[in-house]
C-alpha cells in the first residue's frame, strides 16, 4: 500500500507540474483580460486582426497614390470582398496597417467611388449592359450628347423651353424625346479592374459607337460626294451627317482634301424622338394603258403625258436613332390634283392574232398617302436591298408593281414575316414584305396593279410598312441583284 500511495503522489506531482506550464504558456500567449480589435477578413478568411480600422483605412489611400491620380480622386478605398469587423478577443497578436496591406494589395483590386449604371437589355436573353461612371454628372452629360447627335440643337432647346413655333404651312412639332430603355444608377465602389469612365467625350463616344476605338477618316478626292462617300464606307447618308455634325444636308459642299469622318456608328442606348409633322409629298401620276388592237404589238403612242401632284400630309411618326420605325397617316389633303398619263399600247401580232400587253410602265404598291421610311442602301452597315413604305396602315392594301407570275408566297416565314415575291417576265423580280396578309399563292398569274396583300409588320418589323425590293436577274437573296425600287418610276 506505501508503493501505491507514494507512485500516486508521483503522478499527481507530474500532473501538477504540466497544469502549471500550460497555465504559464497560456498567459504568455493570451491575455487575462479581453481586448476590442477589428478582425480583417478576405471573401470570408481571417487575414488577422489590427488595432484601429481608421488606420488602415488611411494607410492604404496614402499607399496608393498612383491610383488617386489616375481617377484625380482624393481617396481609395479597400477592395471589394474585404471586411472589417470590430471584436473582442484574447489574441495577443495583432498585424500593422502596414502589414496587412501588403496581404490584400495582391490579392485584390483597391476600390475608389463611383456609380454603376446599368442599362437593361429590350432584347430577351441578352444580358444588361454594366457601365461605370466617377460621377453622375458624366453620364447625364453624355446621354444629352447622345440625345443631340439625332436632334437638332435648336429643335432640342424650343422642346426643352417649350418655344416650338407653331406649324402654319408645313413643318415638325417635337412631341417626346426619350431613351428606350430603363436605366438605373447605383452609388458605390467600383474595382480598379474594372473600366471606368471618366469624362464626357470617352463615354458619349462609347454610348455611340458601341465600343472604344480610334477615329476613322477619309480624304475628300475630286468628285466625291456626301451620298457617294457614306455609301463606299458602308455607311446611310443620316449616318455620315451624325458622326460628321458640321455637315448640315447631303447638298453641302465638300473640299478636295478635306478629312471626314466614316466610323460606323451603333448606339448603346435607343434615342427615340416622336414628331407631329406636316408635309408637302408629291403624288405619283397613274399610267392608264389603252390596247389598240390596230397598233403592232409592242409599239405605244402617248396620248396625253402625266403630271404629278402634291399630296399635304399629317404625321405621327417615331423614330430610334434617327431612323422611322413607326409613321402614322392621321390625314390627308390634296393641294395639286395628279393628272394620269395615258398611253396607247398595240397588241397586234405578226400573225394576226392578239397578245396581251406588257407595258414598261410600274404601279405604285400601295396607295397613294404613304411616307418612306427606309431608303435603298446602307443601314446600321449592312445593306438595306429595299425602300420601306409606311403610313398607309395596318391592312392597308398592297398593289402587284407588275404583270408576272408569283413564284414565292410565304406566311409567318423568317425575318420577312409573311411575303410574296413575283417574277415579272423581264429580268425584274420584285419582293413584298411584313405583309398581314397575301392574297396570292405561288403559281398565280397576277396583273399589273391587282391587290396581293394587304400591309402589316410580321417577321422582323419594328413597326407596320412594306418592304419594297426589285432585283434584276434572279430571285431575291439568291442570284439576283438588288436595285434601287425607286428607279422604276424615274
Amino acid at each position: 500500500m506505501k508503493v501505491i500511495k507514494i507512485g500516486l503522489t508521483y503522478v499527481i506531482s507530474i500532473a501538477v507540474s504540466v497544469a502549471i506550464v500550460f497555465f504559464v504558456n497560456f498567459t504568455n500567449r493570451y491575455q487575462l483580460k479581453p481586448k476590442e480589435v477589428y478582425k480583417v477578413y478576405l471573401d470570408g478568411k481571417v487575414v488577422g486582426n489590427v488595432n484601429d480600422k481608421e488606420e488602415l483605412e488611411e494607410y492604404i489611400n496614402e499607399e496608393q497614390k498612383d491610383l488617386k491620380e489616375k481617377y484625380d480622386v482624393d481617396k481609395v478605398y479597400i477592395p471589394a470582398g474585404v471586411d472589417i469587423q470590430k471584436c473582442t478577443t484574447y489574441e495577443k497578436k495583432v498585424l500593422t496597417a502596414k502589414q496587412v496591406n501588403n496581404i490584400i494589395k495582391d490579392e485584390k483590386p483597391f476600390t475608389v467611388e463611383g456609380y454603376k449604371v446599368t442599362i437593361k437589355s429590350n432584347t430577351e436573353g441578352e444580358d444588361n449592359l454594366v457601365i461605370n461612371v466617377l460621377d453622375k454628372d458624366i453620364f447625364d452629360s453624355a446621354i444629352k450628347s447622345v440625345v443631340k447627335a439625332f436632334v437638332n440643337e435648336e429643335d432640342m432647346k424650343n422642346y426643352e423651353n417649350d418655344t416650338q413655333p407653331e406649324i402654319k404651312d408645313t413643318g415638325t412639332l417635337i412631341e417626346d424625346i426619350y431613351i428606350d430603355q430603363d436605366i438605373t444608377i447605383k452609388k458605390g465602389y467600383i474595382s480598379t479592374d474594372e473600366d471606368i469612365f471618366t469624362d464626357e467625350k470617352t463615354l458619349t463616344k462609347y454610348l455611340m459607337f458601341g465600343e472604344l476605338k480610334e477615329d476613322q477618316y477619309y480624304t475628300v478626292q475630286e468628285g466625291d460626294t456626301i451620298d457617294s462617300i457614306a455609301y463606299n464606307h458602308k455607311l446611310a447618308t443620316e449616318e455620315f451627317l451624325i458622326v460628321n455634325p458640321e455637315f448640315t444636308s447631303s447638298n453641302n459642299l465638300l473640299s478636295v482634301g478635306q478629312q471626314v469622318k466614316v466610323g460606323l456608328i451603333n448606339p448603346i442606348v435607343d434615342v427615340v424622338v416622336e414628331t407631329h409633322n406636316v408635309i408637302d409629298q408629291e403624288s405619283k401620276y397613274a399610267t392608264e394603258e389603252q390596247e389598240d388592237e390596230d397598233m403592232a404589238y409592242g409599239t405605244e403612242e402617248v396620248i396625253r403625258e402625266g403630271q404629278n401632284g402634291v399630296d399635304r400630309l399629317t404625321t405621327k411618326t417615331r423614330t430610334v436613332n434617327g431612323e422611322a420605325t413607326n409613321v402614322v397617316i392621321v390625314s390627308s389633303e390634296t393641294i395639286v390634283p395628279s393628272v394620269s398619263k395615258i398611253v396607247k399600247i398595240g397588241t397586234k401580232t405578226a400573225s394576226g392574232g392578239y397578245a396581251p400587253i406588257m407595258s414598261g410602265s410600274w404601279a405604285w404598291p400601295t396607295i397613294s398617302q404613304y411616307y418612306i421610311s427606309s431608303y435603298f442602301g446602307y443601314r446600321w452597315g449592312k445593306v438595306h436591298e429595299a425602300i420601306d413604305i409606311a403610313g398607309s396602315g395596318e391592312g392597308s392594301p398592297i398593289f402587284a408593281a407588275g404583270s408576272g407570275t408569283v413564284v414565292t408566297a410565304r406566311t409567318n416565314s423568317g425575318s420577312l414575316g409573311t411575303y410574296v415575291t413575283i417574277n415579272h417576265g423581264n429580268g425584274y423580280y420584285t419582293l413584298y414584305g411584313h405583309m398581314h396578309s397575301r392574297l396570292v399563292s405561288e403559281g398565280q398569274t397576277v396583273q399589273k396593279g391587282q391587290q396581293i396583300g394587304t400591309m402589316g409588320h410580321t417577321g422582323f418589323a419594328t413597326g407596320t410598312h412594306l418592304h419594297f425590293g426589285l432585283y434584276y436577274g434572279g430571285l431575291p437573296y439568291r442570284d439576283g441583284t438588288p436595285m434601287d425600287p425607286l428607279s422604276l418610276y424615274r
